[in-house]
């Protein structure tokens, strides 16, 4: 597993080792890729923040879309009408109602559809994906069972276009620190995972804070991410290069 100080190194770091070592040279649903399976990246220090490259254009990109789309997370706004105010992109993801399937926001903030087994007080109230994770880590420090769960069953149908690419999230609390782990079985470095990580560290840092009255030495820990298929698409070759430096 590759490790990293921040943020900014480890997606660059990240991005180089895709495109210059990639594993695999091929092309899904006929779009030219380079791919690495199985890919790990920690980062040591995680701070929710927008990635810096060393393209000083493309980091205006970069840091707009980023606050742009943590807003429409947090909103947990399904509507497609809202999603195309970011990206244009997403349009093309609408399922036949005009809703969305990857606000991650809605998917583990808001989303209470699974019904969540929970105990007292209330064995029947409904809580959602982050409501499970902090109540597992309150009964039990030591848990491994504070997941989130984005990519459903409800997801599974033909003719799906926005097929979730985050498959689940764990937390755990070692040594008073506070680790997350993200799982995802798809991953774009240029057009996901530069928006992706600052989100789900801003998962990370809400949890935190979420304990610190239960668990008040808690600290920040390391962010692990973790995806089954880690790529660029041809399409972004010049862009990535740009990124890089070269």
């Amino acid at each position: 597993m590759k490790r990293y100080n921040n943020i900014h190194e480890a997606y660059l770091g990240t991005l180089a080792d895709v495109y210059n070592n990639p594993e695999f040279m091929c092309s899904p649903r006929g779009m030219a890729i380079r791919e690495k399976m199985n890919y790990q990246v920690m980062i040591l220090n995680p701070k929710s923040e927008s990635i810096i490259t060393k393209d000083t254009e493309r980091n205006s990109v970069i840091d707009r879309y980023t606050k742009n789309e943590m807003k429409w997370y947090l909103s947990g706004s399904r509507d497609v009408e809202d999603a195309v105010k970011i990206s244009k992109f997403w349009g093309q993801l609408a399922n036949p109602d005009g809703t969305i399937n990857s606000n991650y926001g809605h998917l583990v903030l808001q989303d209470e559809s699974e019904g969540w087994p929970v105990m007292e007080p209330n064995p029947d109230c409904l809580r959602t994906p982050f409501e499970w994770a902090k109540i597992s880590l309150l009964r039990d420090k030591d848990t491994r069972q504070a997941i989130m769960r984005f990519n459903k069953p409800k997801h599974c149908y033909v003719g799906n276009k926005d097929f979730v690419c985050t498959m689940y999230s764990n937390f755990h609390i070692r040594d008073n620190k506070l680790n997350f782990t993200v799982r995802m079985r798809s991953s774009d470095l240029h057009f996901g995972v530069v928006y992706d990580w600052p989100f789900f560290i801003r998962l990370q840092e809400t949890m935190l804070n979420e304990l610190k009255d239960s668990y008040e030495d808690l600290s920040i820990g390391t962010f692990t991410f973790s995806s089954d298929s880690l790529h660029i698409y041809e399409r972004s070759f010049k862009i990535v290069e740009k990124m890089m430096g070269k």
